[in-house]
């Protein structure tokens, strides 16, 4: 992109809005002026004014269109750039006179507007601005990492690898920093994304979330009991047990609640009636107990819980094959989630944990009827996990799908290619995008491209994300020639 080159003036200020008409010694050879306007200017992209202070108003263009033979830009108050501090800064407390040129934004300020240097001391490079392949953009880790991100976009958008990306410049650049990401492999794609020494891969027979950690009430969600008779049974069952033992084996649940009964039966008629009330908990309970590799999982007393094997190691990554059952899913996460609010509610100083939910909609989703078990402590990591130093990355290929309110906790977003209407409505009620043309650019993104927005970047716009290195297993199938 030229230095700051001139291209036209303000011909209207309405608020944060303001009118651009590209002056006349440019549009001298229409030729030329399609040729500029595509070359350097784009639905997007940063032009400049000079305020009456000597500051640089910085406007996002979001619409060029013709008017009588004349061009024109519509654009957005972005911030504003100090030339003396070389620092930006959202919004503007100064507005440009009518008539001001405007100007092209070089690569030297540009450089210094995608910068995080005066917000964090341990910037990161997410990517290169789309516009110019010469500047980097940074963010803040501190907020990315810290809080909550959201990833969105259609499959085979680049979303699982944008993730990938972020995580192995973070820790490969930052070595020192005590953060441990959790990812939870639902498809099988991370293993390959990091190296031995970087990543612990914890297959599905080797994790160890103990029932015990869930209360009366959550073994009630988890068993489904009904209030009338089921969770009183339940409750009495399980208070047994646990006076008993601490960690108590749950296959011997569903003799206990057969001796609660048996305990509160005067006759065969309440006998059989009791029986009928508590029948469909107890099949449930029996459908748990009977799945092997889940009861493994969640009933296995004698080895070190997963959560601890995660705090006692060295590594930075570790990667939870959670390719199971949707009920074994929901039932495992709901365990891990406990444990992970349990904990660090309790340990706020202990490493900061960052927990990966990749294909976030198959347990987070917005359907009351069908809300999973595992919803319940998300909702409290996304609103409350920040002070106790857990953030979250949501990545999801059916936004809308997801529950509102956790979304709407993301203080930050990188919104890959998005081609459904109804995806594209629900980030535009629930995120606050500077540009509204943004929105309508998530159709028509390049794959690795993507609009990123929120508290992490200096200014909204649109990256091309880093390359990740080595590759997730995620790559489009390719159909094979017969032999």
């Amino acid at each position: 992109m030229l230095e700051n080159k001139v291209f036209g003036n303000i011909q209207k200020v309405s608020g944060a809005r303001v009118i651009i008409h590209v002056s006349e010694d440019i549009a001298v050879n229409r030729v030329n002026i399609s040729q500029f306007l595509s070359a350097y200017i784009s639905v997007g992209s940063l032009v400049g004014a000079i305020l009456v202070d000597g500051r640089t108003l910085v406007l996002s263009v979001e619409e060029i269109y013709e008017n009588s033979d004349e061009i024109y830009i519509n654009a957005s108050i972005s911030g504003v750039y100090d030339t003396v501090l070389k620092t930006f800064s959202f919004g503007t407390d100064t507005y440009p006179l009518v008539g001001e040129k405007v100007f092209t934004i070089g690569s030297k300020i540009l450089s210094h507007i995608f910068s995080m240097k005066q917000h964090a001391s341990d910037e990161a490079i997410i990517g290169t601005y789309v516009y110019d392949s010469n500047v980097n953009v940074g963010y803040n880790p501190n907020v990315i990492f810290g809080k909550h991100l959201g990833v969105f976009g259609n499959t085979g958008s680049g979303k699982t690898c944008t993730v990938v990306s972020l995580i192995q410049n973070y820790i490969r650049n930052n070595p020192n920093k005590d953060i441990k990401f959790i990812i939870l492999d639902v498809n099988g794609e991370y293993r390959t994304a990091f190296t031995n020494d970087e990543s612990d891969y914890i297959p599905f027979d080797q994790l160890r979330f103990h029932h015990t950690v869930l209360n009366c009430v959550e073994y009630g969600r988890l068993f489904r009991a009904s209030e009338g008779v089921q969770y009183p049974a339940l409750k009495s069952s399980i208070a047994k047990l646990s006076a008993d033992h601490t960690v108590w084996d749950l296959n011997s649940l569903s003799s206990e609640i057969d001796q609660w009964i048996s305990s509160n039966s005067r006759d065969n008629f309440s006998l059989n009636q009791l029986n009928g009330f508590l029948r469909t908990m107890k099949l449930r309970i029996d459908g748990i107990t009977d799945d092997k590799a889940l009861m493994t999982v969640i009933n296995t007393e004698t080895e070190v819980d997963t959560l601890s094997r995660i705090l006692n190691s060295n590594k930075k990554v570790f990667i939870l094959d959670l390719q199971v059952s949707s009920d074994s899913l929901d039932i495992v996460l709901y365990m891990l989630f406990k444990k992970l609010y349990q904990f660090k509610a309790l340990n706020r100083n202990v490493s900061h944990l960052n927990l990966v939910l990749e294909e976030a909609h198959r347990y987070i989703n917005a359907n009351v009827e069908e809300t999973k078990l595992g919803s319940y402590y998300i909702d409290k990591l996304s609103r409350e996990g920040r002070k106790f130093g857990i953030g979250l990355i949501i990545a999801s290929q059916v936004p809308s799908m997801l529950s509102y309110e956790i979304v709407s906790q993301c203080n930050t977003v990188i919104m890959h290619k998005i081609t459904s209407k109804r995806d594209m409505e629900f980030l535009r009620g629930v995120l606050r995008v500077s540009n509204d043309s943004f929105y309508i650019q998530m159709s028509a993104l390049e794959k690795q491209h993507a609009i990123v927005c929120g508290e992490a970047f200096p200014n909204d716009t649109i990256v091309k994300i880093r390359d990740a290195n080595p590759l997730p297993r995620s790559n489009d199938p390719i159909i094979q020639d017969l032999e």
